[in-house]
């Protein structure tokens, strides 16, 4: 029987700093979203605070807009679409439909320089009492690292974000941004791959989808039994 992992809350007299860096400006950032908003939209809708949900979102805990991007196209892919899926006994994988429809690769760019909290290496982590399980935690420990999130929020003052290595696409680095502490404007969009902002649905959106995944042995599948 596999039993709960419990971590740490945060620590509660802290008296240090969280690490910053800027994300300076006309830095080009890549996101999946749905196709009903703009790239450069931050979702409004909080998390439920126990189920469902990301790593850092809003929840009634701390209600703010939030956005997640990547570094690269093939980060924010990995981040937005390889999760919890299996391979099997061959080393294939299948991303279900319901994981890809309706949405969409952009990229975006940033006008301004912004600071962000940084948590990308051990010296990071450890300057805010955490471990690396923050960043690297699959989906069953979200309700925890959002826990985290908001009092890392709490202790930041106006950091416009954060950012930390990717766990599904290593090497990489993954952001969250949140729009309360975002200067207005700040991110313009940007052409991307998918010529006309065509979507996964589409034919091209489609095509490109399904051939960037063969790269990592996952294929998409399109029946309409599907679910």
């Amino acid at each position: 029987m596999t039993h709960p992992v419990i971590r740490p809350a945060p620590p509660q007299q802290f008296g240090g700093a969280a690490n910053t860096y800027t994300l300076a400006a006309g830095t080009v950032l890549s996101r999946v979203h749905e196709v009903a908003y703009p790239a450069t939209s931050f979702k409004p809708i909080p998390a439920d605070v126990v189920f469902g949900g990301g790593r850092f979102d809003s929840t009634q805990l701390d209600v703010y807009d939030y956005l997640y991007a990547g570094e690269t196209d093939a980060g924010a892919v990995a981040e937005a679409l390889l999760r919890d899926i299996d391979a099997n006994d061959q080393g294939y994988r299948f991303l279900p439909k319901k994981f890809w429809t309706g949405r969409r690769l952009s990229r975006v760019r940033t006008t301004v320089d912004v600071q962000l909290v940084t948590l990308r290496t051990g010296v990071d982590l450890g300057a805010i009492g955490a471990g690396t399980w923050l960043v690297d935690c699959d989906v069953d420990e979200y309700p925890q690292s959002r826990a985290w999130g908001h009092w890392i929020r709490s202790i930041s003052g106006s950091s416009a974000g954060f950012a930390w290595l990717s766990k599904r696409e290593p090497g990489t680095t993954a952001y969250v941004l949140f729009e309360d502490r975002c200067p207005p404007g700040l991110l313009v969009h940007e052409p991307g791959p998918l010529a006309g902002g065509s979507s996964f649905d589409d034919a091209d959106g489609g095509t490109w989808l399904r051939n960037h995944l063969a790269k990592y042995r996952v294929s998409i599948r399109r029946a309409q039994t599907d679910t």
